[in-house]
């Protein structure tokens, strides 16, 4: 009886070295993708909508049976269809803003280390360092309502933190993963900030150099994405 617990558990060992011994050096190419929209009505104004997309695609590479790294890049776009009222001379003066009105891009390197619970799931964290550009365009009243105020910002954020999530497996070349959990734990932005109003050719100018420490985790962040094996 010894001897057959003993032959089963060598089984089982070898038949998860196999499963694991899969995965070092292995590459793989991931992607995650979401989609916004929201759209308000009001019997006061017009209808309102915005929306959104953001894109991660990543390479990276299993060092090991539990521990894999790569390089990642995200994009995202979003816009937005706007009426402003305002008054000139007692006169109420409607102004649409549509189309796009913010834009960003990074790239980030990951590390990820892995919890196989069986051949088909299993759990991964690890830290990650980005780098973004975001460029954004909004609109507001000036104070006296006579104007309408446009403010242009761009912005280059460094940060460092932790990330989560889930893997499935579908078959040897595709699993399923989904972010649980996010931490940006230290970040630096450096923004520029351009206002203007549209009625006048006054402008002005920021700049700002923002330093944030949260040692925090955000619960859920879900986000659905597919992994392919090379």
């Amino acid at each position: 009886m010894k001897n057959t617990y003993f032959i089963i558990a060598l089984l089982i060992l070898s038949s998860s070295q196999i499963v694991l011994a899969q995965l070092e050096g292995q590459k793989f190419i991931s992607g995650t993708a979401s989609v916004n929209f929201s759209n308000t009505n009001s019997d006061l104004q017009e209808s309102l909508n915005n929306y959104g997309y953001n894109f991660d695609i990543g390479l990276g590479k299993f060092k090991a049976d539990t521990r894999a790294s790569g390089w990642k890049i995200s994009t995202s776009l979003a816009g937005s269809k706007q009426n402003f009222l305002t008054y000139v001379n007692g006169n109420p003066i409607n102004t649409e803003k549509n189309g796009i009105n913010g834009f960003g891009i990074g790239v980030g390197h990951f590390w990820q280390f892995y919890k196989h619970f069986n051949e088909k799931a299993g759990i991964y964290a690890g830290p990650e360092i980005n780098a973004r550009y975001n460029n954004s365009k909004t609109y507001q009243t000036t104070s006296d309502g006579s104007a309408l105020g446009e403010n242009k910002i761009n912005t280059l954020t460094l940060s460092a933190g932790l990330s989560a999530g889930l893997y499935y497996k579908l078959s040897q070349k595709w699993w399923v993963t989904a972010n649980i959990a996010l931490s940006d734990f230290v970040s630096v932005d450096y923004s520029h900030l351009k206002s203007s109003v549209e009625s006048s050719n006054n402008t002005t100018a920021q700049k700002t150099l923002n330093y944030q420490f949260s040692p925090s985790f955000r619960f859920p962040v879900v986000g659905f994405g597919v992994r392919r094996f090379l």
